[in-house]
């Protein structure tokens, strides 16, 4: 063996335990201050300083991970991308639920969390209007909010969103006993009060565990590049990531979302209030995977025919569900926005 292929070989082999080795916790790569908080809930503010006057972009991500992946490394962070395009950000971060929150069900995400930290950041920027990015079930929280209060949200940008959970491949056994009643969801939920995140962990497992080891070999071979063994180690321990969740929000989850799919179906009731996504005027920027099998396109595209916005545009990207943090966000994508956010 030559010498420069042993040295690499051993560089391999010592960047491969060494990554897994190494239990250093992920941390934010650019700067931010907390403006906002609710028990472990905090808003973050992150300041552009390339800043371009625009409306801001505020993120709101999913309830069962942590979303570190959005500011994943300096390199592969969407948070940076924006920031560098000269946009403020805002990001809504859900914490570890309290037994205390137990009871905090889709109602009171929207309403006690997601509208305050709305009228938050429009108060800290001195905008009336914003963009608002939501991510998997993040963007299904975006598009209900954006049907409430469509006056607020200029711009909707999805990115692997579901929609309509009529069309969820993995899942249809239990969907149908779900919608036959053959579960009893409320009083297992009433038992269980918060499900921890260990069980969100495994159910994600079950879903992905025919390649999960896939990762562990591309390590493996791409180990002694020290910038692509960070970017794995940070991907890796946010696929580990996740936060326990409310009793109350799984049941409506299964309720309103997967059994009754209320969101194909036109208008609901929220606390009082009408859903009705036909109330949403906002230019639509939707992204999909080609081959993401926990959020096809099928399951978001049908969002584009139950909206009013005139301008909506649809992307799909190759890859799976996570493949935009890597790729990072598309000049079409700054285009537009910028065109649509002075």
């Amino acid at each position: 063996m030559k010498e420069e292929n042993y040295q690499k070989e051993i560089a391999r082999w010592k960047g491969f335990f060494g990554t897994l080795q190494n239990v250093s916790e992920w941390e934010p790569n650019f700067t931010r201050e907390e403006i906002w908080n609710q028990y472990n809930s905090t808003l973050w503010y992150y300041h552009s300083e390339n800043e371009n006057g625009h409306i801001p972009v505020f993120f709101l991500y999913s309830h069962i991970n942590k979303p570190s992946i959005l500011d994943l490394t300096k390199e592969h962070s969407l948070i940076g991308k924006f920031l560098q395009e000269g946009y403020d950000v805002y990001l809504l971060e859900y914490g570890e639920p309290e037994l205390d929150e137990k009871g905090i069900g889709l109602a009171e995400y929207v309403f006690g969390y997601v509208d305050p930290c709305i009228h938050r950041a429009l108060q800290h920027s001195g905008k009336d209007q914003l963009s608002l990015a939501g991510f998997c079930l993040g963007g299904t929280l975006a598009v209900i909010y954006a049907a409430l209060k469509p006056a607020l949200i200029r711009n909707l940008l999805l990115f692997v969103t579901p929609v309509d959970f009529n069309q969820v491949p993995d899942f249809h056994n239990w969907v149908a006993a779900l919608k036959k009643d053959e579960w009893d969801i409320t009083g297992i939920i009433e038992q269980i009060g918060i499900i921890p995140a260990a069980f969100i962990r495994y159910g994600m497992r079950s879903l992905t565990s025919p390649v999960y080891f896939s990762p562990y070999l591309s390590l493996l071979n791409r180990a002694h590049d020290q910038d692509y063994a960070h970017y794995w180690l940070r991907f890796n321990q946010w696929t580990n990531d996740h936060i326990s969740l409310t009793g109350a929000m799984a049941r409506d989850i299964l309720t309103y979302l997967i059994k009754d799919n209320v969101l194909m179906k036109g208008a609901f009731t929220l606390s009082g209030e009408i859903v009705d996504l036909k109330n949403i005027h906002s230019n639509l920027y939707l992204i999909t995977s080609q081959y993401d099998h926990l959020v096809p396109p099928s399951i978001s595209t049908p969002l584009l025919d139950l909206v009013s916005s005139e301008n909506k545009h649809n992307s799909e990207i190759k890859g799976g569900h996570a493949s935009l943090i890597k790729y990072g966000i598309s000049t079409e994508l700054k285009e537009w926005l910028h065109v649509h956010s002075k």
